[in-house]
């Protein structure tokens, strides 16, 4: 009972009535249109032979000659004349006749008990109904009828009326028959339907749940950056708050150390803006990008490294040209380049190489430093929201783990593959691929291998 309120107040719950409702709805639907259909299926051919005789008082005398006793020598010379009409009727079939006075005059019918029967001169005449009578043999069952005035060329004396009556007693239990059957089959499908509404009640909530947790996540780390650097701030301008006699000489040291607290903060806010755009969707501009384009980029890394008192190495191997966003791959570059940095000691190596991937002219980049490395355990996380390997370091290189995430959305908006490994003897590769044509494959090639590896170690093992 307790899993049972659970599940009503999840957040599915609501879906899952819906699309319930709706299979509900269409199934019900369906059910009334397929019934209606089969009814008026089985009485169409029926109804069909009522209305052609009502439309021939000759066929109906003809088919009803045989069923009279008491006017065979007054209709002698009319069958004559009637001989050369069609009357068919089957064996559950039966038409009757009646005088002015609504009387039956058929007395040995095989299939309906006359005995008490009479015509009802407030019926409808030409209107076909569905009504139930006792056979010859005491059983009651269901007959289509339709009575009307006959019309004859040559006028029988005492015969005013006619009925014709087909039994439906077997269609109706064949029809009733079918009728169960369509309810179970779409009776299943409907409960069919409750599994497939859990699903799809599951499968629609799944992103926004994701998403939900997601941005609950991003709000609380993001509460969590700003904390530090606010509590620093609060604490120095307190302590200036105490000093009112003291210049901002005497204090420089307070208010140098909130200024850097206020940068890293901007630097933060800005961080989580272009997050929060990238969230919304990535649109990415191929265009052509040749040689170029990466020359001058590795120029402006060297210019940075040389301010920074790193050794910067650049090798360009790469001819060809490609097509992406020049923006955006810009960006990446410089994210995993300002990254190197920022973890590799003073004087320490940072370098970027391109080069054609193969011979199918794709791109692939390395940029590589000589800094801590990232421990095997950690490498599936670094392009995590918020993810730092060397968290004691974090405030120090006024880093706050949104850049490899950043880099991670836009390599995937690119059609790109990122991936990281170690730089021996010490270090940190991180290598993007590019197609040439701007095309996702690497992804699928290198599950691909991932897979072929798994199943070669199962073997072995």
């Amino acid at each position: 009972m307790k899993k049972v309120r659970e599940k009503v107040k999840s957040a599915n719950f609501p879906y899952f009535i819906r699309y319930v409702t709706v299979f509900t709805l269409i199934f019900g639907a369906m059910t009334l249109l397929i019934l209606q259909i089969m009814r008026s299926g089985i009485y169409g051919s029926v109804d069909a032979t009522l209305r052609n005789y009502s439309q021939n008082s000759e066929a109906t005398v003809l088919a009803a000659l045989r069923s009279l006793n008491d006017y065979t020598e007054n209709v002698a010379g009319i069958e004559k004349d009637l001989k050369n009409i069609e009357a068919p009727l089957s064996a559950n079939s039966e038409v009757l006749l009646f005088n002015e006075n609504g009387e039956v005059l058929s007395t040995n019918s095989h299939l309906v008990d006359t005995s008490n029967l009479t015509l009802d001169a407030k019926k409808k005449f030409h209107q076909i109904r569905q009504v139930e009578m006792k056979t010859t043999f005491g059983k009651k069952e269901k007959f289509r009828e339709i009575c009307f005035p006959l019309e004859l060329a040559q006028p029988i004396e005492g015969i005013a009326y006619a009925a014709v009556l087909i039994n439906t007693s077997q269609i109706e239990s064949t029809n009733q028959s079918n009728e169960k059957t369509v309810m179970m089959v779409l009776f299943i499908f409907w409960l069919i339907s409750i599994l497939a509404s859990y699903y799809l009640a599951k499968l629609t909530m799944a992103p926004l749940l994701d998403s939900m947790q997601r941005q609950k996540t991003f709000i609380e780390n993001a509460s969590h950056e700003l904390r530090t650097p606010l509590a620093v701030l609060q604490n120095r301008l307190e302590g200036l708050f105490r000093k009112p006699q003291a210049t901002i000489l005497d204090e420089s040291e307070s208010v140098a150390a909130s200024l850097e607290e206020v940068r890293n903060m901007r630097k933060l806010t800005t961080n989580l803006l272009s997050m929060a755009r990238r969230d919304d969707g990535i649109d990415p501009v191929f265009e052509t990008i040749d040689t170029k384009f990466f020359e001058d980029i590795l120029e402006n890394f060297d210019l940075v490294s040389e301010e920074n008192g790193k050794d910067f190495q650049s090798i360009n191997e790469f001819q060809g040209q490609i097509q992406s966003d020049k923006v955006l791959l810009k960006q990446v570059l410089t994210i995993l380049f300002d990254n190197a940095m920022k973890y590799t000691e003073e004087e320490g190596r940072v370098g970027i190489r391109l080069f054609p991937q193969d011979r199918n002219g794709d791109l692939r980049i390395q940029v590589w430093d000589d800094g801590i490395g990232i421990p095997d355990t950690e490498k599936a996380r670094i392009f995590d929201r918020f993810y730092r390997v060397d968290k004691a370091r974090t405030r120090q290189s006024s880093g706050f783990g949104l850049g490899l995430s950043l880099a991670k959305q836009i390599t995937d908006a690119l059609n790109a593959d990122i991936q990281v490994r170690d730089n021996n003897p010490k270090g940190s590769i991180f290598e993007l691929t590019l197609s040439k044509e701007g095309k996702k494959r690497y992804g699928g090639r290198r599950k691909a291998k991932k897979e072929s590896k798994n199943k070669e170690n199962n073997k072995t093992g």
